[in-house]
């Protein structure tokens, strides 16, 4: 029941950041400022997960099942690292004061996120969880100077296909501190992605047409080292590959549709060819 509660208030405050057609006419920027309060309000402590009432993650009395969770909280870790660093770097080189302060409410929400898959790691078995794939896209979006493609890259695209695997995580996880977890970030993450795609459309509306097309075709680097990330699995969950081919196939073209849909409604060219 509490996370079915959590994940009504998740879908809430999407809605709530989300103005609707009348208010998508209006300035993004003003908008942007709509998130920044909304981020606000939102804001939550790392205490307020439930340390000491329930168990890290689902309890197994099978080793490798128990491997298998520290693995996806350690992916998450690597994930928020770099979250971290890339919602810095936009505080620092967004040029509108609107953005600038979002983006402050955004740093201080991956820095929690960090300090909390930080303090949920520490309380498991270390593992090798950490994919070499997305360290690359994570080179690959700091090598960029272009804020657009940054924004596009980090929270249009990779934000937005985290709610669905945070989604998961959160079904599969009930009454667990990795469950809480998974909740509250599909709070802050709603609001990372919807403010994004506003922000990329402040941005894309200035943009000249050589401008898009570059990053059409930049999309189409990342590509395939994504789908090898969204396919690596370390070595504590290889035994499941066999067993999760299918589900691998669907994810895969799930999150390939999502993509395609936001870089299109964008006005860019579609990345996938699905």
């Amino acid at each position: 029941m509490e996370a079915d509660a959590e994940r009504e208030s998740a879908e809430q405050a999407l809605a709530a950041t989300d103005p609707g057609e009348a208010a998508r006419k209006r300035d993004p920027l003003r908008r942007m400022l709509r998130f920044y309060r909304t981020a606000k309000r939102t804001a939550w402590n790392i205490d307020d997960l439930p340390w000491d009432a329930e168990p890290p993650v689902p309890r197994h009395e099978t080793e490798r099942w128990n491997l298998l969770w520290s693995s996806v909280v350690q992916q998450q870790l690597q994930a928020d690292r770099t979250a971290v660093a890339a919602a810095s770097r936009l505080l620092l080189d967004v040029p509108d004061m609107e953005a600038k302060l979002y983006y402050s409410t955004m740093v201080q929400d991956e820095a929690r996120h960090l300090e909390g898959w930080t303090r949920l790691a520490e309380q498991l078995q270390p593992v090798d969880g950490f994919s070499p794939y997305f360290d690359e896209l994570s080179h690959m979006l700091f090598n960029s100077e272009m804020i657009e493609e940054r924004v596009l890259v980090f929270q249009v695209l990779f934000e937005g296909c985290a709610l669905e695997a945070f989604r998961e995580i959160s079904k599969a996880t009930e009454k667990t501190i990795l469950g809480a977890m998974a909740n509250k970030l599909l709070i802050d993450d709603a609001i990372h992605h919807r403010s994004g795609v506003t922000y990329e459309e402040h941005l894309l509306a200035r943009a000249s047409p050589s401008l898009k097309r570059h990053l059409s075709e930049v999309l189409k680097k990342y590509t395939p080292v994504y789908i090898a990330n969204l396919t690596w699995r370390p070595p504590v969950r290889r035994w499941l590959s066999r067993t999760l081919a299918e589900h691998d196939k669907y994810i895969v073209h799930r999150n390939q549709t999502l993509i395609n849909t936001a870089v299109t409604d964008l006005g860019l060219k579609a990345p996938f060819d699905i």
